[in-house]
């Protein structure tokens, strides 16, 4: 059977449709509107819809209620959303966190007051400013933790997620001390959102590739052989996998410990030089005492002599006598000034010491990782 010509053309038409270009979806309309300052603590793209993330992060769903319980977060009361008096939505959250430091309280208790910004798009964007108030720690008065949570959708339905934060002080405090809250506070930070992508990636995203047997030892040429490991660059489109070769040598171990020890040796010296500018500090604080001990027995000495010598007879002679006495008086504050000033000189080095005492750990750390 011979088929005419509108059936021809239909068939061609129909032939033709898989070479029509694909449909894309419109970018994302929305656009965050905070400077994302701050240390960034997170920035990874995960295969999750936007609306489905913030409700995991911003409710009280199960996978947030069994998140903090394995964090053995006690007493977490989520409140729910409300419109404050800028008319955008606000909730508190209260909880007791635990405290893993040998030294110190081991809780603490956080009061968050979340605030959603005015560029949060249902389906788009979610853009969240965390302010966290702690109570029961030393100086807890003095400082706040802020933080910023950015949810943006990619045109292939995943989420760009990424997390600033800043430690903000209410009054002046020593430099050892903010050290030591800077320390303490970005260790806990970064350890919170550590634990909190492995578990989004544990039970939502692709599970982590499970790790080989032992193997047997091998030659130091076969153990220098490259490994190439696929690293995930986060893309506000795409994720682009990047080949990074890393090489295992067979000394890393040595230089991982030749490192440590050195640190050790370092923290030694340092701990060293704290007890020598101690002990001239005590040695200085000692000395302004006996120099004040004799001139006040100098002094009185001198008047009573002059007193029994009978000198002492006309207004004239009382003038000069207070006169010089004055005059002391002014050299000796004089001497105090000096000494005051090297003793604040010497606790200004002690304060340095301290400081970098307290990151040595931090960076004997992260090279034992490399």
């Amino acid at each position: 059977m011979v088929s005419s010509p509108a059936e021809r053309l239909a068939t061609d038409s129909s032939d033709t449709t898989d070479e029509e270009p694909e449909k894309t979806e419109p970018p994302n309309p929305a656009e965050c509107d905070s400077l994302h300052s701050g240390r960034q603590l997170v920035h990874t793209i995960l295969p999750i819809n936007v609306d489905v993330l913030f409700e995991l992060l911003f409710s009280p769903s199960k996978f947030l209620m069994e998140f903090h319980e394995v964090r053995k977060t006690t007493d977490m009361v989520p409140g729910d959303w409300k419109l404050n008096k800028d008319n955008l939505k606000e909730r508190v959250v209260t909880l007791t966190i635990a405290i893993t430091q040998t030294i110190g309280p081991k809780n603490a208790h956080v009061t968050e007051t979340q605030v959603m910004r005015k560029c949060s798009l249902p389906g788009q964007l979610y853009a969240i400013d965390v302010t966290a108030v702690q109570g029961g720690i030393p100086y807890a008065d003095s400082f706040y933790v802020t933080q910023h949570y950015c949810m943006s959708r990619t045109v292939d339905n995943h989420t760009v997620f990424s997390v600033h934060a800043q430690v903000h002080y209410r009054k002046s405090i020593f430099g050892f001390v903010k050290g030591f809250i800077e320390k303490n506070t970005w260790v806990g930070l970064e350890d919170f959102y550590t634990s909190l992508l492995r578990n989004l990636q544990s039970e939502y995203c692709i599970p982590p590739a499970k790790s080989k047997g032992r193997r047997t030892r091998r030659s130091v040429h076969t153990q220098n052989k490259a490994i190439e490991e696929t690293i995930i660059i986060a893309d506000h489109t795409k994720v682009k996998p990047i080949r990074v070769p890393t090489t295992v040598g067979a000394g890393g171990a040595g230089d991982r410990k030749a490192t440590k020890s050195g640190y050790r040796w370092l923290v030694a010296v340092m701990l060293l030089l704290l007890i020598v500018v101690n002990t001239m500090l005590y040695a200085k604080l000692l000395q302004m005492e006996d120099m004040e001990r004799m001139s006040r027995l100098d002094n009185s000495e001198e008047l009573d002599s002059l007193l029994l010598a009978k000198s002492v007879r006309t207004r004239n002679d009382w003038l000069t006598i207070f006169q010089q006495q004055e005059s002391r008086y002014s050299d000796e504050m004089l001497e105090w000034q000096k000494v005051l000033s090297s003793v604040t000189e010497m606790l200004n080095k002690a304060s340095v010491l301290c400081t970098k005492l307290c990151r040595i750990p931090d960076n004997g750390t992260s090279a034992g990782r490399m």
